[in-house]
């Protein structure tokens, strides 16, 4: 069932941050669905939540201010999730889009990310540079 399903990709943005004389390598995830981010440019993707999102069915705060507080760029209502066998649906009930991913594409892109971020660390690490945000802890 292809042909019904929305194009999601996920893929992993690290940017160098700068505060005084310190610096260092900052990972974060973006999502597309359909080559649009399915939240405001300033939002983040609350990693933790969005894994917990594709093991069962609930109401998840996936996206959130940068701040970290859901309600502070207008996220009122979670993203209604649902497993359908291989299919998950998303619902934004803010907004009433409804999206229909491929959760073993969303799983591939995870694992590939995976990979990229222990790259990064043993890259980052040899240059005395830390690496923090998204997968940090992995």
């Amino acid at each position: 069932m292809k042909e019904n399903l929305d194009n999601v990709t996920i893929e992993l943005k690290v940017i160098a941050v700068q505060m005084g004389l310190d610096i260092w390598m900052q990972g974060q995830l973006d999502i597309l669905i359909n080559g649009a981010k399915p939240y405001f440019e300033s939002d983040i993707i609350n990693t933790e939540i969005l894994l917990k999102s594709l093991e069962s069915d609930g109401e998840y705060f996936i996206f959130s201010c940068n701040c970290g507080v859901p309600e502070c760029s207008g996220w009122i209502k979670e993203i209604n999730v649902t497993h359908q066998g291989k299919k998950i649906k998303w619902m934004d009930t803010n907004t009433d889009r409804v999206w229909y991913l491929d959760r073993e594409k969303i799983e591939s892109d995870l694992k590939n990310i995976r990979e990229e971020v222990k790259l990064f660390k043993h890259y980052f690490k040899e240059k005395q540079i830390e690496y923090v945000g998204v997968g940090y802890d992995w």
